[in-house]
């Protein structure tokens, strides 16, 4: 307010400051709901005001029902991530409609939600075939957290934030106690770095992109 006072009186432009434009990137996880991690993700995702895309597999989803609904009701998204977890390259094709089409259906069926419902191919095990076989948006990942393996806060965050950028998805598993505290300390970071962090739809569509069908998603620049 000073400068622009200051402009005016000695007649001088001002060349306004631009903010840092925000950045935007999805949040995954894999393997869900459980037990043991899921409702205290969504605390954290509420107390961040972030979303993510919890890509579930059916069977978990058969035994913690309320936990479907829970996600959907933080306005968090279900992806799809088969029924049992298959290598789908290694099954015949009709064992991969069961394990894709039949996980969809349940998973509507559990928790209400409409429009196109991503598929994350469990191990990103995909080739030709399954991307041809799913008229579905296939999505991989640009940030791996490697969070499964190395169960451990501060290698999850580096892990995540050597990878990180605009548009990018990032990969964390669903079931670990340390991936809810690194998820923590990975929100209030990237927040600090102007991110915005959403499910994998909300992504597309806040970059008023689409996501493609019988592709491998990895980013949506």
């Amino acid at each position: 307010m000073l400068s622009c006072l200051l402009a005016v009186l000695f007649n001088q432009e001002v060349t306004p400051v631009s903010e840092e434009a925000e950045k935007i990137v999805a949040l995954t996880y894999d393997d869900g709901p459980s037990k043991v991690s899921t409702a205290a993700l969504l605390e954290v995702l509420k107390k961040h005001d972030a979303t993510a895309t919890f890509f579930v597999n059916g069977n978990h989803a058969l035994e913690n029902k309320e936990l479907i609904s829970a996600i959907v009701e933080q306005g968090s998204e279900i992806g799809n991530h088969t029924l049992d977890h298959v290598w789908l390259s290694k099954v015949d094709e009709a064992e991969a409609l069961r394990q894709v089409i039949g996980n969809e259906h349940l998973l509507r069926f559990l928790s209400g939600q409409e429009g196109i419902m991503p598929l994350r191919p469990p191990y990103g095990d995909i080739n030709q075939t399954i991307l041809d076989q799913f008229n579905l948006p296939i999505v991989l990942w640009s940030a791996d957290s490697r969070d499964w393996e190395v169960q451990d806060v501060e290698r999850i965050k580096a892990n995540v934030l050597s990878e990180i950028e605009d548009g990018g998805i990032i990969i964390m598993h669903d079931g670990y106690e340390t991936s809810v505290q690194a998820t923590d300390e990975l929100l209030a970071l990237l927040t600090a770095q102007n991110y915005r962090v959403v499910s994998v739809s909300e992504l597309f569509a806040l970059k008023h992109q689409s996501m493609p069908l019988h592709e491998k998603i990895k980013t949506c620049k």
